[in-house]
């Protein structure tokens, strides 16, 4: 006699195969994606910044250069006008002397003293008037010009 029992098949099924799974986290158009453009971006900005502000301080230096070298030429400039300065004023000095400036006057300008019988002094009086004597022509010239200037007037409204 053949047993009631359950025959149970043991046989394994056969196992299907897993597809390969890959984690990952996002997806390809996510944050991180977004993220990495940003940071991409700020490092743009930032180099970008940084080589503006090379060139601003090159420029800077440049024209600091530049000034530095113009203000050398005036102090030399300066010092050269304070040296003229100094020797004129010596100069000024020596002449100015009294017992130099006859000297001066007679062997630079080629003055000669005065004689005293040459000297004439006046005394005008407050109502004293000088008058010139004319020539004859002069006379007729300002006749002419006073005959002149009343024809003038005469036109004048």
């Amino acid at each position: 006699m053949a047993s009631a029992a359950v025959q149970l098949d043991h046989r394994v099924a056969p196992r299907r195969a897993a597809p390969r799974l890959r984690v990952v986290r996002g997806g390809r158009y996510t944050l991180n994606r977004a993220g990495a453009l940003a940071r991409q971006a700020a490092v743009v900005l930032v180099v970008a910044l940084v080589l503006g502000l090379v060139t601003a301080i090159v420029a800077s230096q440049a024209r600091l250069t530049e000034l530095t070298g113009e203000i050398d030429a005036k102090r030399a400039d300066l010092a050269e006008a304070q040296t003229t300065y100094d020797y004129l004023t010596s100069q000024m000095d020596e002449i100015a002397n009294m017992s130099n400036l006859g000297t001066a006057a007679e062997k630079q300008l080629g003055l000669v003293k005065t004689d005293p019988s040459q000297i004439t002094y006046l005394r005008i009086e407050s109502e004293g008037v000088i008058e010139r004597s004319e020539s004859q022509t002069g006379k007729a010239l300002e006749d002419l010009r006073t005959a002149a200037l009343s024809l003038l007037d005469s036109f004048d409204p």
